[in-house]
């Protein structure tokens, strides 16, 4: 699917957490939905394709939390820990060379893990510097469903 539209092999599509203004939040809530902005908001986690197809979904974490403190109550990244992530594993080659986990492209922020392939910050090479402007174009699926939420 990733393979045809963004020529990325065994992606499975782009992880990112957006903010939704959360406009009637109840007082009582507001000191933990109310982070930096000067509104209550809501965090969505998404898993995203080029199709804005969502893999994955979690919604409702508090406004105040950073992407890091999703990630560490995530589901998603649960799955991964206790293995049952694997049942959606299949093969795929790259550059003729098999591999077998399936990955989700992500910003620089996340954790070093096999699944998560975040953008080279400082490409050193021709290939490395085109490698990056295709995985910042395979990026902007999420960004363009963050966009059509907010």
């Amino acid at each position: 699917m990733h393979k045809n539209a963004h020529k990325m092999p065994g992606m499975l599509g782009s992880l990112d957490v957006t903010k939704v203004h959360w406009k009637n939040c109840p007082t009582a809530l507001k000191g933990q939905f109310q982070g930096r902005e000067k509104h209550a908001s809501i965090a969505l986690e998404a898993i995203v394709d080029h199709n804005l197809w969502f893999w994955h979904a979690s919604f409702g974490f508090p406004g105040t939390l950073d992407n890091i403190n999703i990630w560490e109550r995530s589901s998603l990244l649960e799955s991964m820990l206790n293995g049952r992530h694997e049942q959606i594993d299949h093969p795929f080659t790259l550059d003729e060379k098999p591999f077998k986990k399936l990955y989700y492209l992500v910003d620089g922020i996340y954790p070093s893990l096999s699944r998560l392939l975040g953008t080279e910050t400082d490409p050193s090479t021709r290939l490395d510097g085109s490698f990056k402007i295709e995985q910042e174009a395979a990026r902007k699926d999420v960004e363009r469903m963050t966009f059509i939420i907010s």
